[in-house]
């Protein structure tokens, strides 16, 4: 993701009204002016005596002399007057920093600016912003942080207490999906707000739509199922068409173990299991491919001969009746990729997990204008503002393909179901079930490496093994396992 720290858009309009201010008054960003005693020695410089005047031409002009000096005097306190008070209304404007790895961010501080005379955002690029605000060498903490994992134990101690955003003409607690919502607490405070989330789903041709029982969600189970009956094998053996592979992507390995409930959260400084439900998930995916793909290893062979292509083109090819995807993924697609493809959310034991890389966004402890950041928190998580946002991304062409508000479902219920269907017209029939949603764990902050270098080999290894020697265990794995350092 290539680095960027746009710089805001310097324009002046009528100021709209701002948010609840209900922070302690924050540092103004103006620098004090200057007093006005320059005053008499520029009017001493207009208004001193001509050396070559005669004296009979300063006594027969007296009064009008002074009565011009009078006006002139008058003239240039007024004009001193101006320049003083413009100079320090342009010093008064507010600049609210945001560190952020979420491009779109981009567009919509351009949005931000160009609609506030007196606040402007300035976005700073952090790799992890969870690292950054954690880290001793960041001495300048942003006013507002905005990304994943900000839920940390080790990072969320260095937020503010928000909850007087929801009080007087702020935001209302009712335009978030609850359990998104109630995941910012701490204690019973909120301190973190939702942003953006994504789904798990399955997707297939809309050819084979007969083989696919419910309109709106699958689970686990019911994918298995549909799955063997579309499989096709020959005489020899070998398969022609598998409905599902979960070997196919590791990704659905490590759904599968998410769903099942190894809970995997973040302990101390690393992280913790449930190893039953993580044995059992194990367990679970090792029957899938020995009793309906046959064994561990046909499935392998078939996913190398036929799926060895993008996903859309796995289930158009006839050759497999689903394949996983997420949401972001999903709706990113272009139209000609997607017009034969329907969907199904993916669910186990009623919940539909939702994808790690849950972002949310809080005000630090240490910002310089908290308010400022209400007002931006507050323009932000807006229905109309996020329906601006969209029409102004489809209008300008920019990123067209790239999916929602900050590259997922919005945290607001609203634009979900009416306004994001009107530019992803799949959406018009299965919108995210609020009911259903589960919210991830809390999860270290590197936790996409850990996940790529530890979880998901494991996994592989161990749906693989068929019996040989034993695959070293996640203790040893996390024992050799270097911690990365992070470009800030």
């Amino acid at each position: 993701m290539p680095t960027y720290t746009p710089q805001p858009t310097r324009c002046t309009v009528p100021s709209e009204s701002t948010a609840a201010r209900a922070l302690p008054t924050e540092r103004n960003t103006a620098s004090s002016c200057s007093g006005l005693s320059a005053t008499s020695a520029v009017a001493s410089f207009f208004f001193r005596p001509l050396p070559y005047a005669s004296s009979r031409t300063r006594a027969v002009g007296n009064c009008t002399a002074q009565a011009c000096k009078k006006i002139l005097c008058y003239l240039c306190v007024l004009f001193l007057f101006t320049i003083f008070f413009a100079g320090c209304s342009l010093k008064r404007e507010t600049l609210i920093t945001i560190w952020t790895n979420i491009p779109e961010f981009t567009e919509y501080g351009e949005l931000f600016n160009d609609t506030h005379g007196k606040k402007k955002v300035i976005l700073v690029y952090k790799k992890n912003p969870s690292e950054a605000i954690a880290s001793k060498a960041e001495k300048n903490p942003p006013d507002i942080a905005v990304g994943p994992w900000l839920r940390t134990d080790k990072t969320s101690r260095f937020f503010r207490s928000i909850d007087t955003i929801f009080d007087g003409n702020g935001i209302t607690q009712s335009i978030f999906y609850p359990q998104l919502l109630e995941a910012g607490k701490i204690r019973q405070a909120y301190y973190l707000l939702p942003v953006s989330f994504n789904l798990p789903a399955v997707i297939f041709s809309r050819e084979n739509a007969a083989a696919v029982e419910d309109n709106y969600t699958l689970s686990i189970e019911q994918i298995k199922a549909a799955g063997a009956a579309f499989n096709v094998q020959q005489k020899n053996g070998v398969y022609t068409r598998i409905g599902f592979a979960p070997q196919a992507g590791n990704s659905f390995l490590y759904f599968t173990a998410k769903a099942k409930g190894a809970q995997f959260r973040e302990y101390k400084s690393s992280f913790t299991w449930n190893a039953d439900k993580l044995s059992d998930a194990i367990a679970y995916l090792k029957n899938w491919s020995k009793t309906v793909n046959t064994s561990s290893e046909a499935e392998r062979d078939f996913t190398y001969k036929y799926l060895s292509v993008p996903n859309f083109k796995r289930v158009t090819s006839g050759r497999t009746l689903f394949a996983y995807i997420t949401s972001d993924a999903l709706f990113s697609l272009t139209p000609e990729q997607s017009e034969m493809l329907d969907y199904r959310w993916i669910y186990d034991g009623n919940k539909i997990p939702i994808e790690d890389s849950f972002v949310t966004l809080g005000i630090p402890k240490g910002a310089k204008h908290p308010n400022a950041a209400y007002d931006f928190i507050v323009w932000f998580l807006s229905a109309e503002t996020q329906r601006a946002i969209l029409e102004r991304k489809a209008k300008q062409n920019l990123d067209i393909h790239q999916f929602g508000i900050a590259g997922g479902f919005s945290s607001i219920k609203e634009v979900n179901e009416h306004i994001l269907p009107l530019y992803k017209t799949m959406l018009l029939t299965n919108t995210p079930p609020t009911d259903m949603l589960g919210v991830p764990e809390k999860l270290p902050a590197d936790w996409e490496i850990i996940k790529e270098q530890i979880i998901v080999p494991y996994l592989r290894d161990e749906v693989q093994n068929t019996g040989g020697a034993p695959v070293a265990d996640l203790p040893s794995r996390i024992a050799n396992r270097a911690k990365p350092s992070y470009e800030q």
